[in-house]
Parts: structure tokens; C-alpha cells; sequence
């Protein structure tokens, strides 16, 4: 499984780099530019990764939040960075997620985040994995190829 994000990971960097430096800062994508759209996954690359370290140790990783806030707040802080910044971030936040799940007991995969919610490590990789593939990488796609 961290193999498929891995390789769907490895085809939105290709994108990215493909990208026209032009348009990097452009709103292109709905509401957010090139550069927002990074900020937005290193957000979540992070606390993903933050989540499989707490339970590794048996704890309860923090909850982040309402989706919508949680969007919102990494979105915002990244409009502050520069671009080498914002590609930083996203390039540490994925080999983050790469290393902690590969890690990761078989035992954990499955385990519960927080008891009253269904979220584990397995849902939050495919969701992930899926952001990637199918919400993201298209759209920048299209814009190379324009």
C-alpha cells in the first residue's frame, strides 16, 4: 500500500515540475493556486505522519479539526512561503508519510486514531493515495497540456 502512494506520489512531483513556472501562483484549480495546493497536502502530509508517530506509542494523536478548518489553516499559512518554501514543505511532508507508515506494524494498520471515530493508517494512506491521483494530479495535468 505505500507503495501504490509512493508511485502516485512520484506522478504529481513529476507534474508539479512540469508545470508552467508562470502560473504557479495563478488561482487555477477551483480556489487555489499551484503553490496553495502544495501547502494544503504538506499540511496533511504532516499530521497524517504526526498520527502514525502517536500511535506507534500507544497515544492518541491530537484531532484535527473540521476538514473545511483544517484546509483552510495549512492554505493560509502557506500563502507566506515562498514557492521553494511551499515545494519544501510538500517534498518533507511526503517523505514523512513514506517513512513513518513504512514502519508501521502490520498490527497498527487498522487500528483506530481516536475511539470515536473510524479513521486508522489504512483509511487515511488510500484517501490520500486518492487525493493525489484523482482530485489533484488531473487538474494539473490538464493545465501542462493546455
Amino acid at each position: 500500500m505505500i507503495q501504490q502512494f509512493a508511485k502516485a506520489r512520484q506522478e504529481f512531483i513529476d507534474a508539479v515540475e512540469r508545470f508552467p513556472k508562470d502560473k504557479r501562483a495563478m488561482v487555477l484549480f477551483d480556489r487555489w493556486s499551484l503553490k496553495e495546493i502544495l501547502t494544503h497536502i504538506a499540511g496533511w502530509d504532516n499530521c497524517i505522519a504526526n498520527n502514525i508517530i502517536c500511535i506507534k506509542k500507544n497515544q492518541e494523536p491530537p484531532h484535527y479539526g473540521k476538514v473545511d478548518d483544517f484546509n483552510k489553516n495549512s492554505v493560509e499559512k502557506g500563502r507566506r512561503w515562498n514557492w521553494e518554501r511551499a515545494y519544501k514543505e510538500f517534498i518533507k511532508g511526503g517523505e514523512l508519510i513514506v517513512r513513518e507508515y513504512g514502519s508501521l506494524p502490520e498490527a497498527l494498520w487498522d487500528k483506530k486514531f481516536w475511539p470515536t471515530k473510524n479513521s486508522t493508517p489504512r483509511k487515511f494512506l488510500q484517501i490520500v493515495t486518492h487525493h493525489y491521483l484523482r482530485d489533484h494530479l488531473p487538474e494539473i495535468r490538464k493545465t501542462i497540456f493546455l
